[in-house]
Formats: structure tokens, C-alpha cells, sequence
């Protein structure tokens, strides 16, 4: 399945007014110039165009990337998103509607990610894990003092959103039966995450080594390296193909709107955002 990632970055502070009614409002952040911060899309930094040479040697380097968000805090994954460890390793997929409690920021080659903590469905917490920053909807504030009910209905709203959006990638697929690069470009995904997979394990394993064995190991751990590398690109080459045929023939958004679960997911999504548009206002 190619699934289309749309990122979004709100970053919301808490604020407790009536405190006789104990309501919670929560509104959007502004930044130092007065613009809401959900406008910068959290896009991930572009790499840097190396500049043509010049004869002035003592040039300033480019200013470093900054995070604008809190450095600690929490959110909601949204969309479903894929994670890591902290040494980088793919630990698979966290489902939309996923708690976060992060304590770190970090930048990486791909951009911010924050060290987190992430809550399964038995609300025991695991991690430190690696979330890419667009895939989270982050929230300032002190999570252990809202209400248990708010964060179950904001947990059930971003749950459904993206329940919304797998949804549609399903019917997307269904579709594109017709692409002619639907099989090639599936089978070279598929080449490129099984070599990523034995990789990793084959590294695992090396580290457990010692003597010829290890150096054997590493020997054809580099040999695998340079075949992934060809795998890579001809992945690459094929989704490309893939997705330029999808541009020139797009879905008909009849097919999206006249789904039976579709339909049952936006009449779900009503329902749950009814619950919390009372907490979010606009400054």
C-alpha cells in the first residue's frame, strides 16, 4: 500500500478558566510574531544547497534549525506513523490516536524528532522511542492534570481521522488496479523493507560476535549493503513511475463519498469532534 503522509503541527498551550466549573479551554500557541504557529505546517527543513565556491573563506556557516514547540511535552499521533529506537531502528507503525509524553527534542538528517514515551492500549507506557515531529499533534501543558475524558475524546477524534485516512488509501488502491506499475513498484517496496530487516538483523548479530566469525559477518553484512543499494534505487524508479501515472489519473471523489464505511467514519468523526470543540477555542 503507498500511503500519502499529510503531516500536521498544531501546538496548543493549556489555560484553566472558571475554575467553579473546572473548564479546560485550549488554544492555539502564537508565536513571537504573533503567528499561530499551526501556519508553519511543521514542513521538514529543506537540505541545505551547498553554495558555489567563493574566495571569502571566512564565511558565516548557515544558522543551525530551530525548534519552536515546547522542549518537553505531549501529543497525538496523527496519522498513523512509523517509529524508531533510539539507536534509529524501524520498530514498526504507531496507530493514529497514539499518546506521546515527550522529554526531548533532537535534529536529525530527516528533521526534528522527539524522544518519547508512547502509551499502548492497556495504558502502560513504553519507550524512550524516536517520533518524527509532522506526525504528531503536540500539545503544551502538564498531561497529568487534564482530564481523563478529554484526553480519552482527543485520543478517539485523531483515532477516527485516522481511521478516515487509511480508509481512503484502501479505496485509493483499490482504484489503481489499472496502474500498470501497481505490481512492480509494490514488489521492489517489498525487496527494499525485507533487506532492511535482514540488515538489521545481521547487525544484531555481528555484535554478538567476536574473532573471524564477526569480521566474516560484517564482510557480508557490507556485501548485502551494496546490493540494498541497487534495490534502493530501482524501488525508488518504480514508485516514481507509480505515482506519476496516479497524478494523471486521479481517484473519482464519487468513489470516496459514496463508500458505506467512509460514510460511517465522517458520521463517527462528527460525533467525536462535537465532544471537544468546546475545549478548543481560537485567540
Amino acid at each position: 500500500m503507498f500511503q500519502t503522509h499529510f503531516f500536521l503541527w498544531i501546538l496548543i498551550s493549556v489555560g484553566v478558566v472558571s475554575i467553579a466549573q473546572a473548564e479546560v479551554k485550549l488554544t492555539p500557541l502564537k508565536t513571537g510574531g504573533g503567528r499561530p504557529l499551526e501556519s508553519l505546517k511543521a514542513k521538514k527543513e529543506p537540505k541545505i544547497q551547498q553554495a558555489p565556491s567563493s574566495p571569502v573563506k571566512d564565511e558565516a556557516p548557515p544558522p543551525a534549525p530551530v525548534f519552536r514547540g515546547p522542549k518537553k511535552g505531549w501529543g497525538i499521533v496523527n496519522p498513523a506513523c512509523i517509529y524508531y529506537s533510539s539507536e534509529g531502528h524501524n520498530m514498526g507503525t504507531l496507530p493514529a490516536g497514539t499518546l506521546i509524553d515527550y522529554q526531548e527534542v533532537k535534529h536529525s538528517t530527516k528533521g526534528f524528532v522527539l524522544v518519547s514515551k508512547v502509551q499502548r492500549q492497556a495504558n502502560t507506557w513504553e519507550g524512550p522511542f524516536l517520533v518524527e515531529v509532522p506526525d504528531v499533534v503536540l500539545f503544551s501543558g502538564e498531561l497529568d492534570k487534564l482530564p481523563k475524558k478529554l484526553i480519552s475524546d482527543l485520543k478517539a477524534y485523531y483515532t477516527l481521522q485516522g481511521q478516515i485516512v487509511a480508509r481512503k488509501e484502501v479505496i485509493e488502491e483499490k482504484s489503481q488496479s489499472q496502474n500498470p506499475y501497481f505490481e512492480s513498484a509494490k514488489l521492489w517496496q517489498s525487496r527494499y523493507g525485507a533487506s532492511m530487516e535482514k540488515a538489521r538483523a545481521m547487525e544484531e548479530k555481528a555484535n554478538a560476535l567476536n574473532g573471524p566469525a564477526k569480521s566474516k559477518m560484517l564482510d557480508d553484512l557490507r556485501s548485502m549493503k551494496y546490493e540494498q543499494v541497487r534495490v534502493k534505487l530501482q524501488a525508488d524508479k518504480e514508485a516514481a513511475s507509480y505515482k506519476a501515472w496516479k497524478d494523471q489519473h486521479p481517484i473519482d471523489p464519487a468513489l470516496v463519498a459514496q463508500d458505506s464505511e467512509m460514510k460511517e467514519l465522517r458520521v463517527q468523526l462528527k460525533a467525536a469532534e462535537e465532544k471537544i470543540k468546546g475545549f478548543i477555542v481560537d485567540q
